[in-house]
């Protein structure tokens, strides 16, 4: 695969200001900052009673040739989750503001639990 992807849940009302925030501050980093070709994609997951979100992350930098790019996003992603709120909403409304800034908004999937891609089944 080439690409990277970052599962994580939020618990607060704000929560999906914070992930559009996230999520596209760090694929516009990577976009214009670091010249990589990238695309990526905001996904709500409802699996059963559970919801979480994924952003995945792809381009042709992003494969298993390049951990170090992969390892780059992740890190850049993680290191924006720790900023507040108000900080990460103020740097996000400033980015947006540029023409070039790309936005992606968050589809809602729904996933249903798959028994035979449970590792448990790869011992029969």
């Amino acid at each position: 695969m080439n690409g990277v992807e970052i599962a994580f849940q939020l618990n607060n009302e704000k929560e999906e200001n914070v992930v559009l925030a996230l999520a596209n501050l760090t694929g516009n980093y990577f976009r214009q900052g670091e010249k990589m070709d990238i695309t990526w994609r905001i996904f709500h997951v409802t699996l059963d009673k559970d919801k979480y979100y994924r952003v995945l992350y792809r381009g042709e930098k992003l494969s298993d040739l390049h951990p170090e790019n992969k390892k780059k996003v992740k890190n850049k992603f993680d290191d924006m989750s720790k900023t507040d709120y108000e900080t990460l909403m103020a740097n996000y409304d400033a980015a947006s503001r540029n023409e070039n800034f790309q936005k992606v908004g968050i589809k809602e999937l729904t996933e249903e639990y798959d028994l035979w891609q449970d590792k448990f089944w790869n011992y029969f």
